[in-house]
């Protein structure tokens, strides 16, 4: 889902993401994987480095892996995005910062399909 960024501080992309990236020396907090490195996750899930005009034609590693662009994303680790202390925020990639958010996508689709469920009756 794209961010909204009307719903962050006007310095967010000017101050705040970028010095917690730079705090994570431009890599996930978690893996270690850099911003914006090319590879693919092995079957342990671990980030593997590769050139990406070795896979340029196909998107997929010999091994069958897919070839993914890592994109670092600021994380709120109590999920309130209005609490921005550099100590609530980390850079995580998009594995770990889904990872973070598994609960909270889960109760979000929930309660989608219960509203969805609730219009379907008024038909």
């Amino acid at each position: 889902m794209p961010i909204k960024y009307s719903n962050y501080p006007k310095n967010w992309l000017s101050e705040i993401r970028p010095d917690i990236l730079k705090r994570a020396n431009n890599c996930c907090e978690e893996c270690g994987a850099k911003n914006y490195a090319v590879g693919y996750r092995d079957h342990d899930g671990d980030f593997v480095e590769c050139q990406p005009w070795l896979y340029a034609e196909s998107k997929n590693t010999p091994e069958g892996y897919k070839v993914i662009k890592i994109i670092l994303t600021i994380a709120h680790l109590d999920h309130d995005i209005k609490n921005n202390d550099y100590l609530n925020l980390k850079a995580l990639c998009q594995k770990h910062h889904l990872a973070l958010d598994k609960d909270q996508h889960k109760a979000n689709a929930k309660e989608t399909i219960e509203k969805k469920k609730g219009l379907q009756s008024l038909f």
